[in-house]
C-alpha cells in the first residue's frame, strides 16, 4: 500500500492519497467511521479513468492525521469535521471540486 501524502491545516496534519490528471476536476472522498481512505479502493480508479482527480484524506483521529497541538480540544461532531474538509481543499488549494462521502464521509459532505 503506497504511503500518504500531507498537508497542513491551521488545526491538522492530513494524511492523504491522491491520484488521476493533475488537471481533471477534483473529487474530495470522504470515508466513514471506522474506515480510512481505502474504501474508495475500487471507486477511485473509475474516478480517475473519467478524468477527474481524486482526494482522499484521513478524518481527524484516523490513520496518520493528527492535530498540531495537544490543546486543541477533540470533536467528532459533524461541523468539524466538515471544516477540516474545507480546510483541506483550502490547504491543498481547490476552489471548487465535488464531494463523495460514505457512512460520516456522506454526513460530512
Amino acid at each position: 500500500m503506497e504511503e500518504p501524502v500531507f498537508c497542513d491545516t491551521s488545526l491538522l496534519r492530513v494524511a492523504y492519497r491522491s491520484g488521476g490528471s493533475e488537471d481533471g476536476p477534483p473529487v474530495l472522498l470522504l470515508h466513514g467511521w471506522p474506515d480510512d481512505p481505502t474504501t474508495f479502493a475500487d471507486v477511485a480508479p473509475s474516478l480517475q479513468a473519467a478524468g477527474f482527480r481524486t482526494f482522499a484524506p484521513w478524518l481527524r483521529g484516523f490513520g496518520k492525521t493528527s492535530f498540531h497541538s495537544d490543546e486543541t480540544m477533540r470533536s467528532g461532531e459533524i461541523a468539524a469535521m466538515a471544516q477540516d474538509a474545507l480546510d483541506f481543499a483550502d490547504a491543498i488549494g481547490l476552489e471548487r471540486f465535488a464531494v463523495v462521502g460514505h457512512d460520516w464521509g456522506a454526513r460530512i459532505a
